[in-house]
């Protein structure tokens, strides 16, 4: 690594720093570095003579993230950044070694606005999705309004266009199962090689749902549009670090748990270097003296589990924190008929959405109520609330708390 790569206008004043935390992990003064830092002044405190010349030789695209954190970070890139980055990914995963991003067909289902290959707004055809051996399914901004017209376009497009990968928000997939339930359609499933599931927390039900439809393991990639893949699942569930490029950092949030917030630097993108980038992401590892150490590009990280974002974690009426992945497990556990759920705080109300597997008319949620009435009933009103379906953000991606 050279630490020319860091050499940026958003840098500068921490340069003399770069040294020592590069070799010796040791900080020092150098400061996180916020998505409300990167977006001010871009894409200028990023410029260099490199991203004037890609950008006036037409050798970079333009990418932007999702807002799912409510901050919209630009993203200026080399083509073909996403190709490379998934190769190297797939790499790391012994699981994945009979698949080859460069012969092999991925298809991809998720939001419809945009992708990592593609970005819409109107109807493309089925030719205008394929990109370079990838198809993106999707042309609808909200899949609990798929017909079943869509269904069955998806379900004959993956048949044809025949993919080794499905790469999927795994929330869209299991509304394509459901729905193909509902429509009672008799085509039989494709079955690919691998599945791999990104864009948005995996629940322990959706999960179940997908590998019992399937009969394959879902494998669970962490990552960002910006950061690119940081962490992907093998078969046997555990996380391989996709280390290339990049320093990790743990700043402790919940230590006594040894749940993590995930501090990045990485080089990837040789003209967005990101210094001590802080994800907004939680992670649990095991058991281990994690804080104030600086992981390498070699070394092995011991994630145990995704706990979701910071900005999704709540506040008991008694002081104590829950992540999304405590919620999950409360879900999990007391209502694994629960296929999709929102929960919705104020101040004065706590109210959980929930959509459940069609073979279940009558549940029993009183579990689940008194679990969310132990961690909100002191102060607030606790309610719950079948419904049948819930819409995803503006983002296109799906709200677990708000």
């Amino acid at each position: 690594m050279s630490i020319n790569h860091f050499q940026v206008p958003l840098y500068q004043r921490v340069v003399g720093n770069l040294g020592r935390f590069f070799e010796k992990g040791e900080p020092g003064d150098i400061p996180l570095l916020s998505k409300q830092e990167i977006i001010s002044g871009f894409p200028q405190n990023f410029m260099t003579d490199a991203m004037r010349m890609g950008i006036e030789g037409g050798d970079v695209e333009f990418a932007s993230t999702s807002g799912s954190s409510h901050q919209i970070l630009q993203i200026i890139r080399y083509k073909g950044w996403w190709s490379r980055e998934f190769t190297y990914a797939y790499q790391c995963v012994s699981d994945m070694a009979g698949y080859s991003i460069q012969h092999d067909k991925k298809a991809v289902l998720t939001t419809a606005a945009c992708s990592a290959v593609s970005c819409f707004l109107d109807n493309p055809d089925y030719n205008e999705r394929i990109h370079n051996g990838v198809l993106n399914l999707n042309t609808h901004p909200d899949p609990t309004r798929w017909t079943m017209t869509d269904i069955k376009r998806i379900g004959a497009e993956l048949w044809m266009f025949a993919p080794r990968l499905l790469e999927i928000d795994p929330t869209y997939l299991a509304i394509f199962l459901v729905k193909r339930a509902e429509y009672k359609i008799d085509e039989p499933l494709y079955i690919p090689d691998y599945i791999a599931a990104s864009y948005e927390y995996l629940t322990a039900t959706v999960r179940r749902l997908i590998e019992r439809a399937y009969g394959r393991p879902v494998l669970s990639m962490y990552g960002s549009t910006e950061l690119g893949v940081m962490f992907m699942q093998n078969r046997a569930g555990t996380f391989v670090r996709c280390g290339h490029e990049t320093i990790i950092e743990l700043k402790p949030y919940l230590p006594e748990r040894n749940i993590f917030e995930l501090i990045v630097t990485s080089w990837k993108n040789p003209l967005m270097p990101f210094l001590r980038y802080a994800t907004g992401d939680l992670v649990e590892l095991a058991d281990g003296d994690w804080a104030g150490h600086a992981f390498k590009p070699s070394e092995t990280i011991p994630l145990l589990k995704l706990h979701g974002r910071v900005k999704d974690a709540i506040v008991t009426d008694e002081g104590d924190i829950k992540t999304l992945a405590d919620l999950d497990e409360v879900l999990t556990v007391c209502a694994p008929w629960v296929r999709q759920y929102q929960l919705q705080v104020t101040d004065a109300c706590v109210t959980l959405l929930y959509v459940m597997n069609a073979s279940n008319d009558a549940v029993d949620m009183s579990v689940v109520h008194a679990s969310l009435r132990h961690w909100f009933g002191r102060q607030r009103v606790v309610e719950l609330l079948a419904v049948p379906s819930i819409a995803p953000e503006s983002s296109g991606k799906f709200a677990i708390v708000k």
